[in-house]
């Protein structure tokens, strides 16, 4: 207890990373910004448990961020600018061989005026092909994926569609009480993630839309989302970003409504990023990438406290 995690040889990997990835970003022009750890409101990803921060008189200060995204948003609205963020996020309650409640992320934000979406797609196969030896990832769908483990169109299914092989996974009682997004985020998570070992997995169903926009493809609404997978684990997550102030109000309302539907606690609308977009986010795409992760799988470590240099001291 309280003794350094990782050895000498990950920490050189560690630090040979991080200089290779703000390498890669200030070659194209993007600027390394610093900021907060602490928000007045938190993601309201209903699955998302953020910490709260308090003064020592018991005064709520805010919430540790889950992600830089807010304020490198907010960033992005006043200054249209390529910017990233090297810095420390926050996740209550996860805590495991793949997860920490507290890692190190890599974010970044790109004005794209044309093709958006494709441009984020091939930056992130560039860093991959560039800075590891992996290779280029493969493109694939989020539909070709799913169907072809459950011969389902994701876009179309239901609930009902899914319990059953859910079921099979979790018993039936659990599996009836999932909702849609519940029960996609189970079965793909146990049963297709594990197979992807170089992939970009694109256009997720409406309802794991998040933070980003919605596009027809093949005569279907889909999340124009976009998830790096390195031997069976998100390395990273990609946007192309929504700029639409109303329609990013009534998605936090549905979010806010979905959390009193699970009983888990209702969050602060975060205003400072509404009022960002009232002003004006331009055309751009953003990519969250979990600094951690890619060491591990990097350095074909076994768990992820192997590629932190402390773990264990919250």
């Amino acid at each position: 207890m309280g003794r350094p995690t990782a050895t000498i040889n990950m920490l050189e990997a560690r630090a040979s990373l991080l200089a290779k990835l703000r390498s890669f970003l200030e070659a194209r022009q993007s600027l390394e910004v610093d900021v907060p750890v602490i928000a007045t409101a938190p993601a309201s990803d209903p699955w998302l448990d953020s910490f709260t921060v308090h003064d020592p008189a018991g005064f709520h200060i805010g919430y540790l961020l889950s992600s830089p995204e807010t304020y490198l948003k907010r960033l992005l609205s006043e200054h249209p600018y390529p910017l990233h963020s090297i810095g420390k996020a926050y996740r209550a309650n996860e805590d495991g061989p793949q997860h920490a409640i507290e890692f190190t992320m890599l974010e970044w934000y790109r004005p794209t005026a044309e093709r958006p979406f494709e441009e984020m797609i091939c930056e992130m196969q560039d860093l991959i092909e560039t800075l590891t030896e992996f290779g280029r990832p493969e493109v694939v769908s989020y539909r070709e994926l799913f169907n072809s483990v459950f011969g389902l169109n994701p876009h179309d299914a239901e609930a009902n569609d899914l319990v059953q092989f859910a079921s099979d996974l979790l018993g039936s009682k659990a599996a009836a009480t999932m909702d849609l997004d519940s029960l996609l985020n189970v079965l793909f998570a146990t049963k297709v993630e594990p197979h992807l070992v170089n992939h970009i997995v694109i256009d997720f169903p409406v309802i794991q839309s998040a933070l980003a926009r919605t596009g027809i493809v093949d005569g279907k609404s889909v999340a124009k989302r976009a998830e790096l997978y390195i031997g069976g684990s998100e390395i990273a997550n990609g946007y192309y970003e929504l700029s639409d102030v109303v329609e990013q109000s009534e998605r936090f309302e549905k979010d806010h409504h979905r959390r009193e539907a699970l009983h888990r606690p209702i969050l602060p609308t975060d205003q400072a990023l509404l009022n960002a977009l009232k002003k004006g986010l331009p055309e751009s795409y953003g990519v969250a990438l979990g600094v951690d992760r890619l060491l591990k799988v990097v350095t074909n470590a076994k768990t992820l406290s192997e590629c932190m240099t402390f773990t264990g001291h919250l």
